[in-house]
């Protein structure tokens, strides 16, 4: 009698084993594809940023707090690349109206007299956009979006390629940032490539 309880023992056993090593590959799989599928990454990829954002924007008592990236935009017919900027990120305070979908597949050469400023120095800050930023198509849009103030810092790769901007707005009114606003704004630029980048 003793036999015939080992033996179902010992099957009951094996069974559950099995049954347990085929759910677990499962789930394994199942986990495996979760975090290869390109939407939850770029989910994750976005709250992750936004949350950086945010965290900034607070500290610096901005607007709105967005990330332009540069792009390669399509050809022309002589297969030369257009090239183009696009916002990919932004966080806004309550009450400011959102660019992002705004701000997709802009010329570089609508921008140039901010942008050559920009790459040269690295940094661009307008205190008064109304006053004393370029005339450009980026003004007309800064002004549309009822932008008062204006701070944009030049995000770099390893190789020191200009990938993309990081600024600060503000829209309620005239700001003169702080030299800590403009530590933070720099830091956060040299980290940014880490994200950006794939």
């Amino acid at each position: 009698m003793s036999d015939i309880y080992l033996g179902t023992l010992t099957a009951l056993i094996g069974v559950i084993g099995t049954l347990t090593a085929i759910w677990f590959k499962y789930y394994l799989d199942r986990k495996k594809h979760e975090d290869v599928c390109i939407v939850n990454r770029t989910i994750t990829e976005i709250d992750e940023m936004s949350y950086r954002l945010d965290e900034l924007k607070d500290e610096i008592n901005a607007d709105r707090i967005s990330i332009m990236s540069f792009h390669n935009g399509g050809e022309y017919y002589s297969g030369k690349s257009m090239q183009k900027f696009s916002c990919s990120y932004e966080v806004v305070n309550p009450g400011i109206s959102r660019s992002l979908l705004d701000l997709q597949n802009i010329p570089v050469a609508a921008c140039l007299p901010t942008l050559r400023t920009l790459i040269r120095n690295k940094e661009f800050h307008c205190d008064d956009v109304t006053a004393d930023y370029p005339e450009s198509f980026c003004k007309f849009k800064l002004l549309e979006n009822g932008v008062k103030s204006t701070y944009q810092y030049v995000i770099l790769d390893l190789k020191k390629n200009a990938i993309g901007i990081l600024r600060a707005d503000f829209v309620t009114k005239k700001v003169k940032l702080s030299h800590d606003g403009h530590v933070s704004l720099r830091h956060l630029a040299i980290k940014l490539p880490g994200y950006l980048s794939k």
